[in-house]
């Protein structure tokens, strides 16, 4: 079975969760971690993860929607840590690529004050990073961050070392299904130990429905594309999965 590590699920009505729960066994997909952005969607999460077995949830303030926390964030953040099968804090991180994202001073703040409340509750954190994967690793492990990963990796060789030498997780997504992809040569460099696929639903969806909106029910693709990649079957890429996914999550997939 495949775990889909990272799923924006929030705009799924109850109707919608239902069918995925439903769908999830036939499509070879076994856990699903349901991932916020701010607090008005982990609120949809821990509902979701209460209604559906197969979800698991990350809460959190990603790095565009920093600007709109009000006051008293963090203590509803870290309550809401506390919920039914809400196992990590995310997706939060940096972005320095995208113009429509607030400044790096703006964010950066928000994501240090996350780190803390990880820290202090031992949770792993889901991290979204672009442009600043390095430099975003450099500032986890400053803050004592010690299990994280870096989801939907799209960065060079040197990223993916800082990322691994600070003792995090690379997670990749159906990007990896594109042809051109620059990470399709990456993948069988990086160690089997710190690996994670997602889906990232309902963005980028794998080959063969580029261009349409993803569902963890795609997962099969971007696994069986992963397999490939790295010359392993799907059986022993799934076990090595499993194993990571129990490890940083601390949770006890079968």
């Amino acid at each position: 079975m495949w775990i889909d590590t990272h799923a924006h699920l929030y705009d799924y009505s109850d109707i919608d969760i239902q069918n995925l729960c439903d769908s999830a066994g036939s499509a070879s997909v076994g856990a699903i971690v349901s991932t916020a952005t701010d607090l008005e969607t982990s609120k949809k999460v821990i509902i979701h993860c209460v209604k559906c077995p197969v979800l698991y949830g990350a809460v959190g303030i990603s790095p565009f929607d920093c600007e709109d926390v009000s006051s008293g964030w963090d203590a509803i953040l870290e309550r809401d840590l506390h919920e039914h099968n809400i196992i990590g804090l995310g997706e939060i991180g940096l972005d320095t690529t995208n113009t429509r994202y607030p400044s790096l001073e703006k964010q950066l703040p928000v994501f240090e004050r996350q780190l803390d409340i990880a820290k202090r509750m031992d949770k792993p954190v889901i991290i979204h990073s672009r442009g600043f994967e390095k430099s975003t690793a450099e500032i986890c492990k400053k803050n004592g961050c010690q299990k994280a990963v870096f989801h939907c990796f799209t960065g060079d060789s040197d990223a993916a070392a800082a990322i691994l030498d600070n003792g995090y997780y690379i997670s990749f997504s159906g990007i990896l299904t594109f042809t051109n992809a620059a990470i399709r040569q990456l993948l069988p460099k990086l160690p089997l130990d710190r690996l994670m696929l997602e889906t990232d639903t309902p963005y980028l969806a794998p080959v063969p429905f580029r261009g349409k909106t993803n569902t963890p029910l795609y997962m099969q693709y971007i696994g069986k594309e992963a397999a490939l990649l790295i010359k392993k079957s799907t059986d022993e890429l799934q076990a090595h999965l499993k194993i990571n996914f129990n490890t940083l999550f601390n949770v006890c997939i079968k």
